[in-house]
């Protein structure tokens, strides 16, 4: 037999081998392309891929483009539309371009789309694949229930002297580097690369506040903590590669042995976790942190407020037991909230506050009044009242969300009423629907000059005005992120502290306006830098 398929290959031409490779090519096409047609079947506009596999984000796998330009790209092409089409390497993904159309779907019909798809499961990742986001359906009913009273107004009160302290601590650090350099020698702004600086002082409050755990990263650059945790939330190219596979593909990738995670990282953070927990439960700790509220909870110690029992009335359940693993995925979850999510919002805030005097101006003289009347020690109820602090974070939440875009998943047939630019149409089950959040809060129709900074669009004279499901920097519907409430507050503190203490000047190494890097991290081109000066208060 061998000999035989050797002389039939010693007598293979080179037209033979062309015509093999031609054919084998055509295969392969056409197994990548097969499905590229499936919103032209339905009569809905869509893209038209140009790579077979790779779908329409071929350049943001492969780190050459970044994920929010790509959703402003794809939601500028669909305009004129209610719903619009685009793919995920095979994966056809409904985006919905409508705010009437997504209230059907984000509220009227929750039932029927209260799923996110999964980044990871149970089987590829036993941590983080039973974290809130990734759970479905009375899984996710049961735990957002468990852990809707941990942040609520009184739980995130008792941990604000810990963030207070963290970001004083911030603010007294930049002055002492300031003082023994040669740009505070001449009275010259000292220019920081902000993303280092504000992931350590996220790190310092997350750690404390979620982990019980003191670092003072600032002074001790290369604690496990923060290196752990830099890892985690890093995404290169490959593994921006693999976060697509994995949503788009997640069968086969389940079957790779591909982690999305850091492995080591994620057992770092796990046996902090259960270690914590035993020397806690061991010596009776008490600590006003989030994990103790995850420990109560274990418990059923924690129990609905006024302000959240509305939320556990809806959802139906009395929560669930929590083992020590759903603890770990909860706390790493907040973690990547905490730690990433927080500090790009601060690095876009300082940055466009140094480009815009006059509004950093009229926001110190809010926090000047707030410092002042608080003794140097904000109260919740002192920041909560800022309005103008709340308007500036708000419009730069506008122009840079958190999230580019969010999704569900489909879990019956579903017929989606007309809208204003689109015909009825019939949602099959298990279809993807997206939300494709930096269109709208960019989009003309809803915003005058949709790419200016504004803070007055957020006043209390203005902010009536904005319509329903045009502005979602958190998510929408009862999926909103259970953490706004606590991202929000940490942000404003970092501001308070770091606003009184430093005068804000713009650097040349940030080109302005800002230009998304390109890859899956939300990150500005060529980094986020300042320059800083003391004030004299």
């Amino acid at each position: 037999m061998i000999e035989t398929l050797t002389t039939a290959l010693s007598r293979t031409t080179t037209g033979d081998w062309l015509l093999l490779a031609a054919g084998f090519l055509l295969v392969f096409y056409i197994a990548g392309t097969w499905n590229y047609d499936y919103f032209q079947r339905r009569g809905i506009p869509s893209t038209k891929p140009k790579f077979p596999f790779f779908g329409d984000f071929v350049a943001v796998m492969t780190g050459f483009r970044a994920f929010t330009d790509a959703i402003q790209d794809f939601y500028d092409k669909g305009k004129g539309h209610g719903v619009f089409g685009v793919f995920e390497i095979t994966r056809p993904i409904l985006w919905i371009r409508d705010p009437e159309l997504l209230k059907v779907v984000g509220v009227k019909e929750f039932d029927n789309f209260m799923n996110h798809r999964s980044f990871a499961s149970v089987k590829t990742d036993p941590i983080f694949g039973k974290n809130l986001f990734n759970l479905k359906d009375q899984a996710w009913r049961d735990m957002r229930a468990t852990l809707s009273p941990a942040f609520t107004t009184s739980k995130i009160k008792a941990m604000l002297p810990l963030m207070s302290q963290c970001a004083d601590q911030f603010s007294q650090y930049l002055r002492e580097k300031y003082v023994s350099s040669k740009e505070g020698s001449m009275k010259k702004p000292l220019v920081f690369d902000l993303k280092d600086l504000f992931t350590r002082l996220t790190n310092d409050i997350i750690a404390t506040t979620a982990f019980g755990v003191s670092c003072d990263s600032l002074k001790n650059p290369n604690n496990e903590f923060y290196t752990r945790g830099k890892t985690l939330t890093t995404f290169s190219k490959f593994r921006s590669f693999v976060l697509f596979a994995f949503l788009a593909i997640p069968k086969l990738m389940e079957k790779t042995g591909f982690r999305l995670l850091d492995a080591e990282s994620t057992n770092f953070f796990n046996s902090l976790i259960h270690d914590t927990i035993k020397e806690r439960q061991k010596r009776g700790i008490i600590r006003p942190d989030v994990l103790q509220l995850l420990m109560q909870a274990r418990q059923g110690k924690l129990k609905a407020e006024k302000e959240d029992s509305a939320e556990a009335e809806n959802l139906g359940v009395s929560g669930k037991i929590l083992s020590d693993d759903d603890i770990s995925a909860q706390a790493i979850v907040f973690f990547f909230g905490g730690f990433e999510t927080v500090a790009t919002a601060l690095c876009f805030t300082t940055v466009i506050l140094s480009h815009h005097p006059e509004i950093q101006k009229k926001l110190r003289v809010e926090i000047d009044e707030v410092m002042k009347t608080t003794g140097g020690t904000p109260t919740y109820e002192a920041i909560q009242g800022m309005k103008y602090l709340d308007a500036v974070i708000s419009e730069v939440l506008r122009l840079y969300p958190p999230a580019p875009s969010t999704d569900r998943i489909c879990q019956n047939d579903v017929v989606l009423p007309a809208g204003e630019n689109s015909n009825a149409i019939t949602i099959p089950k298990g279809t993807i629907v997206q939300a494709p959040i930096v269109g709208f809060h960019t989009d003309p129709q809803y915003w005058d000059e949709p790419l200016k900074f504004d803070p007055e669009r957020f006043s209390d004279e203005n902010k009536h005005k904005i319509k329903p499901f045009t502005y979602m920097p958190f998510g929408m519907g009862p999926r909103i992120c259970i953490g706004q409430r606590f991202a929000l507050i940490e942000v404003k503190m970092a501001l308070v502290h770091l606003l009184h203490s430093f005068d804000l000047h713009p650097s040349a190494k940030t080109k302005f306006p800002i230009e998304y890097q390109t890859g899956a991290n939300l990150l500005a081109k060529g980094g986020f830098w300042c320059g800083l000066t003391p004030r004299r208060v």
